[in-house]
Formats: structure tokens, sequence, C-alpha cells
């Protein structure tokens, strides 16, 4: 049921939440925003997390609001509000915002006084709650744009206050909260300007640690504010997640409330973070990677910095891995951190190397994502609140913006922390983030575990012809291991190795096979083998008809006979193409033909040439002179004999001139026939030209009678 109260005696001091947290004196900046075109906080049916929630926790309960002035685009437009129980029920019907009366605060004095109009304060609507649980406040304002909300289009409120009371009427500060709050501080003007918001917030986060922000004079318009565990996103890769970022990125998760929240609803988390021993480091050989495991007792972050290089301190080469930890993950109660064996400039560690890691365990992590803080020339405040603390370090990595700097050591400037302009803050989301609590485990020693890498290839002859041979072989040295084992598949080969050297013996008989080469170290054995392939190939098959017996006195001849072809011959051990009688003299001579295969087997025949003399070598021809062609089977044929002639032609002619036969091999001869017919009986003249084909050549004419007989 709504009703309307007004309060005469104020007995007490009033802890208003609203304005009074906002704008913490007066003549400064600060109303409550609903704007539409930007998200929907405070909008009707908004969700969970736009909300603008009141907490009641019993029935004895009950809370007072009021608005101030409404300052919008469309001046004729209607706003109206509505309220929500904890079950969703609308237990106020939307209704006009009061603009005078019951719930209309007049002045910056009214609101800071509160619901008490006998102590200065306003006139307030009232709410008596039905069930415990939290209270939605909702707004709605027409579109301005047919159906759509434009980035001109948004509600102010000069004032606003909610407070909730006991049974006894008496404030209880801490139960009015948000997580997506949106203030505008008036027109964004460069400074210096008196347009800026010094407003203070409390953040719960979800382990229960209250941190305050005080915004310290802020410039920026309408602005949104939300408080997470992660940044401007939160897709589980801490150091992305964490960077501010262009566009709007406020993802709500943590309460923000006007005043400290009420201990006894929202009491404090124990800011005492541990690391449970021991703890694990387990290899992977076949990656090199390295995986921690940690136990801790509460939720929070792991910070871990991996120490490769032996200089104290963090170094280029060390790498630093940020992980969320849980309290209870499940399995064997480890968090596993996992580290690939990189080193921070990018290259593998090879195996055997020491590393260290230093894990610190960070309890109370904040983050807080604005949006569109145009200008922070003053920078924020932040302290820890509940449990007490000391002041935190804010860090932020502002470099994916234009002009944006990283702190990642910490600034605990008591004037204030994270400055920007508006380059930077300009319809950005710029994240900050802090912590209230670390403790840090004793460095954990280990080595990298790495397999040995396939070698390189291997370098020496992979080819030979049958017969016994010798070899050296090698590849490059590879950092993962210590020895290297040389193998070979074939039979007949004996290894002589040194680490990435091979002496390999091969007998007249060894077959082909594969020489094999592999990394070995103690931590995880034999790696993968770089192998090359043997071949040993048999002598060709090779032949040599050789020649005849020639005269000493025979012209040089090309030599010839060789099979396969494409060899080459020799004599008495000299490369030669021709063979010469003449230079040669008479007696044997070896000629040996040698050929080589494509693969470089060689083979080779042999043959003696014998040179000789005597008659066989005379230059004889003997012309008959007569011959009787009568078909009795003797004498029917005139022809020459001869003996070393070559060149050989030969021209009978009749008594009168006439051509009657031609024969130009020293075989052929005259029948007695002239165009098929028997010439008569009688004398014929022939005319022999021929050249001896011993050396040195002969060109000679004979010319004689022949008598034909019948």
């Amino acid at each position: 049921m709504f009703h309307i109260l007004f309060l005469i005696v104020l007995p007490f001091v009033c802890y208003s939440e609203g304005t009074r947290q906002i704008v913490p004196f007066a003549g400064r900046k600060g109303t409550l925003c609903i704007d539409k075109s930007r998200n929907d906080f405070g909008f009707f049916n908004a969700a969970p997390e736009f909300r603008i929630n009141i907490y009641i926790a019993d029935l004895t309960e009950k809370f007072y609001f009021g608005l101030g002035k409404i300052t919008m685009i469309d001046s004729l437009a209607v706003v109206t509000y509505q309220l929500r129980d904890p079950a969703g029920n609308i237990v106020i019907n939307p209704s006009p915002v009061p603009t005078s009366g019951a719930g209309f605060i007049q002045s910056y004095t009214q609101a800071v006084a509160g619901p008490f109009p006998s102590s200065g304060g306003y006139s307030p609507k009232l709410h008596t709650p039905s069930m415990p649980g939290n209270y939605s406040l909702e707004f709605f304002y027409p579109p301005d744009q047919g159906s759509f909300y434009t980035y001109a289009s948004y509600v102010t409120f000069d004032y606003f206050d909610i407070t909730v009371v006991n049974s006894a009427n008496e404030p209880i500060p801490g139960r009015v909260w948000s997580k997506a709050w949106q203030f505008n501080c008036g027109m964004v003007q460069a400074p210096p300007t008196s347009n800026r918001f010094y407003g203070t917030m409390f953040i719960l986060s979800d382990d229960s640690i209250v941190t305050s922000i005080n915004c310290n004079g802020f410039v920026g318009g309408t602005f949104s504010i939300s408080s997470n565990k992660t940044g401007c996103f939160n897709t589980g890769n801490i150091a992305l997640d964490r960077q501010s970022s262009t566009g709007f990125h406020t993802y709500p998760q943590y309460k923000i409330f006007l005043s400290d929240p009420d201990s006894v609803i929202f009491p404090t988390g124990k800011a005492k973070p541990g690391i449970n021993l021991p703890i694990t480091a387990t290899n992977n050989c076949a990656s090199g990677s390295v995986d921690l495991g940690i136990q801790v007792t509460q939720d929070g972050i792991i910070e871990v910095l991996i120490e490769v290089d032996p200089t104290p301190g963090a170094d280029p080469r060390d790498v630093k891995i940020t992980a969320n930890v849980l309290a209870n993950p499940g399995g064997n109660g480890y968090n596993i951190i996992h580290w690939n064996g990189i080193d921070g400039l990018g290259q593998p560690l090879p195996n055997g190397a020491p590393a260290s890691a230093i894990i610190r365990f960070i309890h109370g992590i904040t983050h807080l994502p604005i949006y569109d803080i145009e200008y922070n020339d003053y920078g924020y405040k932040v302290e820890v609140i509940r449990p007490p603390g000391p002041k935190p370090d804010i860090y932020w990595d502002d470099s994916l913006l234009p002009y944006g700097t990283s702190n990642f050591n910490g600034c605990k400037d008591i004037q204030g922390c994270h400055l920007w302009d508006i380059s930077d803050g300009d319809t950005n989301t710029i994240n900050s983030w802090w912590y209230v609590a670390s403790s840090t485990a004793s460095p954990v020693d280990f080595i990298i575990k790495r397999s040995p890498a396939k070698p390189a290839m291997i370098i020496g002859d992979p080819s030979f012809c049958a017969g016994g041979i010798s070899r050296t072989y090698t590849t490059r040295s590879e950092p993962n291991s210590t020895t290297f084992n040389w193998t070979y598949s074939g039979t007949g080969a004996t290894i002589n190795s040194h680490d990435t050297v091979a002496n390999v013996s091969y007998a007249s008989a060894a077959t082909s096979g594969t020489l094999s080469v592999s990394g070995y170290n103690q931590y995880c054995g034999e790696g993968s083998a770089s192998v090359l392939p043997v071949n040993f190939f048999p002598a060709p098959q090779v032949s040599f008809a050789g020649f005849d017996s020639v005269c000493f006195n025979e012209p040089a001849f090309q030599l010839n006979g060789g099979t396969p072809q494409g060899g080459e011959y020799s004599i008495n051990g000299s490369v030669q193409e021709n063979f010469d009688p003449v230079a040669r003299g008479p007696g044997s001579h070896l000629i040996v033909y040698r050929y080589t295969d494509i693969h470089g087997c060689k083979n080779s025949d042999s043959s003696l040439v014998f040179v000789k003399t005597g008659r066989a070598c005379e230059i004889v021809i003997w012309v008959p002179s007569a011959f009787t062609p009568d078909g009795n089977g003797l004498n029917d044929i005139f022809r020459p004999v001869s003996n070393n002639i070559r060149e050989f032609s030969m021209n009978i002619y009749s008594r009168n001139g006439e051509l009657l036969f031609t024969s130009h091999r020293a075989g052929t001869g005259w029948d007695g026939t002239y165009k098929g017919r028997p010439c008569p009986e009688g004398t014929y003249v022939y005319i022999i030209v021929y050249q001896s084909s011993l050396a040195p050549p002969e060109n000679s004419t004979l010319t004689g009678n022949l008598f034909l007989v019948r």
C-alpha cells in the first residue's frame, strides 16, 4: 500500500541516501540520469543489473523517497515512476513523478536533510513493504522520435533521496544500491570548469570487500559507473578483459552503494588470503609446457612471475601470468595455471633450463569500468572500508586508447590516480582496478622438460655402387637433446658416431636401407628421427664385341661396339676414340670399354686387336684375259680377283666404245650380256679404277682387253 507521511520531529542525525552522497557540497554538480538511449538503467522493466534497489531486511522497516525538478529535452513529456517488489510485482502503479507536494524535493538543503520536514527536509512519499528483499524504483518517459530514443533524449532529477528507516523511524544507511549507476554533472566543459562530479560511492565485491571510490571532480556530462571482477569484458583472458576499450563496456556485477553497505545485511568478508602448500609443477614433454597446481583458501586472482632469466627481478625474458582461481575448483582441489614454456621474448626454453615461479594470490579484486567521462584531470581516490586496510594501489591499462597510458606498478597518490582527457574518455570505457590484500608463496623451482625435436636433415651421400665404402654423415645440433642415436636399417653397415657426426663403413655386401638419427635426453627420452634413405646400385652389364685382325698398314678407324652406348675406350690405359694400326704397330693391343651409369656405377669389358703383317697385307688385283659365259658353271663371269682394295669401279666397253657394263664392287662381275641379250664372241675393253685399303692409300687404273669365248 502506498502512504504519504510527514515527519514533525527528528531526534537523530539524518542519513538520507541520494543527493547527499553524490553532491557532498552545495554548488557541486550531480544529478540522477535516466537515459534510455544508452542503457536501461532505472527504466521500466529493466534487467536486475540495471535497477535502482532498496533493500528491506524485515517488515518492521519502511522507506521514504523523493525527487527534485525534472530536466529533459521535451518539456511537455510526462515522466512516470513505479515500484516493483522482490517478487517482481508492481506495488506502486505507474504514476507521474511529483513536481510539487509530497515526494518533491525543492532544494539541495532539503535533499541533504532528508525526508524530515521539521528538520529542513522535504515532504516524502512512503512505502510500507509487504515482504523483505530488494525493491526497485523504475522510471519511464516516452521516446522522442517515433518509437526510438535518441542520444538527445534523457531525463535528470536535480535531487533524489531514498531513506530506509527501522521501527523507531531511525534511518538505516547502506540500503540503496545499483550495479549500473548513471549520473549527469552538467554540460561538458574543458577544465577549468565547475561542472564536476565529487560523489563518493561504496563498492561491495562478491567476496564481501567494501572499497570506496571518491570521484574527485570528474567532468563527464552523462556517464555510467559499474564495477566487476574483470574489467570491460569477461572472456577469461584477464590481460585483455581489463584493458580500457572504445565504446560502452561497463558490464555490471558488483553492488554499488551510496553509503557504506549495512554490515548486518552485507557482512564484511575475510581479507586474509592464503595459498595452501604444496604447489605442484607438472611438465609436458611434448610441448615443453608446465602446469602449476595451486590451492587457495578463497576465490581470487593468482599472479605468477616465471623467472627464466637468472638476474633477480623482472626481466624481458620473464613471463607474467594472471588467472582467476577458486577455493573449490573441483577435481583434486588444484587450480591449474598453464605456462607454455615460451619466454617473454617469444623463444621456447630448451630442455633442462631452470626456471622459478613466484606466485602471488590477490584477494578482493575490484574493477571500475566507467563510460563517457571526458576529463579526469584530478584523478580519483580509493579507500579500503571493510575490512580496514591500507590505501590500495590503483592500476590501469589504457593502451588501446589513442593517447592512453598504463600503470602495472600501482598508483597511491593521495591527490588522485589515473588521469585522462577527452581524447580518451569521450564515449569510451576507461577501466581501473585495485585489490585489498595479497600473499606470496616461496618460489617454486623447476626445470623445463621438453622432448627432443626432430634433428635437422642428415647431410651425406645417399647412394653408392656395390662394393665396400666409408662415408661421413652430419646433422645440426638440437637444443633439447643431450645425445644423438644413429641407426641403419640395412645390413653390412658399421656406425661409429659422436653426437651429430657419424662415420659409416659399408661392407662390400651391404644392402640398401635407411640411416636414422634421433635426439635423446634423460627427462623425456628419445624424440622423432630424421632419416636418409641409402641405396646401393649394382654394376652395369657391359660388353665389348671387339674387332677382327687388321693390317699394320690399314688407316685408323673409330672405336665402337661397346654396349650400353655412351662409355669410353682406352688403349693400353689411354683414353682414345680411334685405333691407328700404323701408329700402334704389329702385335696384340688391349682395348678396354668402360661405361658409367646414371648412378655413377662403373663396369668394363675388353678385347684384343691384332695388327698383322705379311702377304695378307699386300695389295693384290688380278684380271683374267678371257671368260666363257656358256652356262656350264665354269668361268662364266668376268671379274677381277683383289685383296686390300676399296673404292673399286669397273667399266666394260665394246670395240667401238659403247659402255656395256659397270660395277662398283670387286666381287661383282660381267656375265657377257647387254640389256639382257648375250654379247657376241670377241674382244672387249675393260677399265678398272681402284684405291687400296692400306696406308698410305694408292689410286690406280688398269686397262686391258678381255676375250669373250662362245
